[in-house]
């Protein structure tokens, strides 16, 4: 046999187990989902599909639902999804269901909601197992491979020897979680939405860190929508603890490690209360509403440093994040090209000694403190330990020369980060998302009107979105029909709002109104919310007010769209949703920020 022959041959073999690995996801056009095409895992898209086999077979769903983003959802993918004998257990006894949560957001929020609820933490990669009829067993996040799979023998084995008790279990709990949750959405009498406004800022101080900044005392989050209804209803309650507060977090996300000092943009979040070590994953709406945060904060503080930070975040997305149809890509994914969880951001001396000249490594070393124990094996992320001014002193040096100096060395790694690293992304374009994206840039026109760049920017993005829209339905992704959910609605009418004040657009006034009122007729029924009316799901719980997540509430959103309208029927509306007063508000006021900020005053 030739060598030619024998070569021939192997590629042939490994492109038959190639094939034969192949499953209906390869292609999709969601980068999470495509990612899992090769896997040996029989998965299928969420659909009326996938539970009407559920019910013909008589099995169990194993629904998993990630971002591609994620490093744990990498990390279970290459351990487990990736394994020829995890995938036959699954192939055997379950349906198993691949979600993109970006393209599945209520679908994702009613698991999270009962694997928090029943396990007391949620997050991705989400494993729930749900019966045929659609009632969530039990779930779980990350889960080593020896652990999923005594997990999936148990499961399996308990389905096949007591499967009427476990439905019956799941529809209990399903029950007893909408009961709760129906408790929340009661009506009370006697509180007013003033009311509320006025304690909110007390109730954000409960959580607040007053010495590191942010919220909560582990990892922290940025939380832009209480940040910025802290920053709005402060005025009227001038709280001096809380502006105090207010600033120093301001301070601390834009210094520490949830900034990327060298080519700007925002990680999701910090992995300690420090705000040192991020998970480094960089997602769009992130970094659509830091500008909106930092915008506001330089008109409430006078800081014009805080206009500047905008800035700089909105050219980091022209930069890294602009996507093929003048949309914004969803993410930058934690993980680099070679399965470096932060590798595309971390330094080395060896390396950084090839890179700049003594001088600037001095200066780098110094002002962000890379010369510091290796923190991750890739190196360390550069963070500022002295102020421009405090290293001008140190260094006995004008700030000005050193600012130049700064500038040029960040220039010169931002240089090779990008000739000689590779960052996996996202590549979605997703209606919501770029709906804040568009307001931020409508925003940045009015603050800094002769860069040029903005308005092109914002202009190009408004007619992305304006193409999402055929005059009757919004499409929730550049990629497919899908419809959007209330969110999409929401956002996009508010961005379009925005950009078409800020640069005198009446076509995007015009179709922003049309979202905006299609958005009430759709998503709004008998006083009370629905996300998607097109759940597959036992019927869930409406809702009365919808709280922030990581994104500001749609509900907020569209309300503000309608009171900044002409529209006198969408104002009435708006006027009403706020004087109906639920337990919810009372209960856990913190998490209807956005709705309670974005309320007349």
């Amino acid at each position: 046999m030739t060598t030619f022959f024998r070569f021939f041959l192997t590629l042939m073999l490994l492109s038959f187990v190639f094939q034969a690995h192949a499953n209906p996801l390869k292609n999709n056009p969601s980068p999470y989902l495509a990612m899992h095409g090769n896997d040996p895992v029989n998965w299928m898209e969420w659909g009326k599909a996938a539970l009407q086999k559920a019910k013909k077979e008589n099995k169990l769903l194993f629904v998993s639902v990630g971002y591609f983003a994620c490093h744990w959802c990498h990390v279970m993918q290459r351990e487990s999804y990736s394994n020829q004998q995890i995938a036959e257990k699954l192939n055997k006894n379950f349906v198993s269901v691949k979600v993109d949560r970006e393209l599945n957001p209520v679908l994702d929020k009613r698991l999270i909601e009962f694997v928090q609820a029943t396990n007391g933490i949620a997050g991705w990669p989400l494993n729930v197992f749900i019966t045929p009829q659609g009632y969530p067993l039990v779930g779980a996040t990350y889960m080593p491979r020896e652990h999923f799979a005594s997990v999936l023998d148990q499961l399996s084995k308990k389905w096949k020897e007591q499967q009427f008790s476990l439905a019956s279990q799941a529809k209990r709990t399903s029950k007893t979680l909408v009961s709760l949750l129906q408790k929340q959405e009661l009506k009370i009498n006697g509180s007013h939405i003033k009311t509320l406004r006025e304690k909110f800022v007390a109730e954000a101080m409960r959580y607040a860190d007053t010495l590191q900044g942010g919220f909560g005392q582990q990892r922290k989050f940025p939380q832009i929508p209480q940040l910025r209804a802290m920053l709005k209803l402060n005025q009227y309650s001038k709280n001096k603890q809380a502006d105090d507060f207010i600033q120093l977090t301001l301070r601390q996300m834009m210094t520490k490690g949830l900034h990327d000092d060298i080519a700007g943009g925002f990680f999701r979040y910090t992995t300690d209360p420090g705000w040192e070590i991020p998970h480094f994953e960089k997602m769009l709406y992130t970094n659509a509403m830091m500008p909106l945060l930092y915008f506001d904060a330089a008109k409430r503080y006078h800081n014009e440093d805080y206009n500047q930070l905008a800035l700089e975040t909105l050219k980091f997305l022209q930069a890294e994040m602009r996507g093929h149809a003048n949309g914004f890509i969803t993410s930058l994914s934690a993980v680099d090209s070679k399965g470096e969880e932060g590798g595309y951001y971390l330094w080395q001396q060896g390396e950084l000694r090839k890179i700049l000249t003594p001088d600037e490594l001095k200066i780098a070393n110094l002002y962000w403190n890379l010369n510091r124990p290796n923190e991750k094996p890739a190196g360390n992320l550069p963070r500022q330990a002295y102020t421009l001014a405090e290293l001008a002193k140190k260094l006995r040096q004008s700030p000005e020369k050193l600012e130049k100096k700064i500038r040029q060395i960040k220039n010169r790694l931002k240089s090779y980060r990008n000739k000689t690293r590779k960052i996996p992304r996202d590549t979605k374009l997703l209606a919501g998302m770029n709906g804040l994206a568009l307001a931020a840039f409508a925003r940045a026109v009015k603050v800094k009107p002769a860069d040029k760049s903005l308005k092109h920017s914002g202009q190009k993005l408004a007619q992305f979105l304006l193409t999402l829209w055929d005059g009757k339905k919004l499409r929730r992704s550049a990629a497919n029909a899908t419809q959007g959910t209330l969110y999409d609605y929401a956002a996009v009418s508010w961005g379009l709002l925005k950009w078409a004040t800020a640069a005198s657009d009446q076509k995007s006034r015009q179709v922003a109104l049309s979202i905006a009122r299609e958005a009430w007729k759709r998503f709004y029924k008998n006083g009370g919310w629905l996300e998607n009316p097109d759940s597959l799901l036992p019927k869930g719980v409406q809702q009365t007010h919808i709280a922030d997540s990581s994104l500001i509430s749609g509900e907020a959103l569209l309300l503000e769209t309608s009171l900044l309208s002409a529209d006198a029927n969408m104002k009435k509306q708006a006027l009403a949703v706020f004087n109906s007063m639920t337990r919810s508000l009372q209960t856990d006021i913190f998490s209807f920020a956005s709705f309670l900020a974005a309320s007349p005053q």
